[in-house]
């Protein structure tokens, strides 16, 4: 009976033992992944409206017309 109860805590500590490792891979690969991306916060995005954006800042009278006849 003795030898059941050291087996059973020897396979026991051996699934922790694997768990631990594989959380530690798991949180590796992660920080790895985070690190690798500098492109965070940047904006992804199309900009195909960025020539009407500069001729809104360019002209702002005539946004104020347009809105006008509305």
């Amino acid at each position: 009976m003795a030898e059941d109860d050291t087996d059973r805590e020897d396979e026991y500590e051996a699934e922790r033992e694997a768990e631990i490792e594989e959380e530690l891979e798991r949180v590796d690969q992660e920080s790895s992944q985070a690190e690798g991306d500098d492109d965070l916060g940047t904006q992804n995005a199309p900009r195909e409206d960025a020539e009407d954006l500069e001729d809104l800042e360019e002209n702002p009278e005539e946004t104020e017309e347009s809105t006008a006849d509305e």
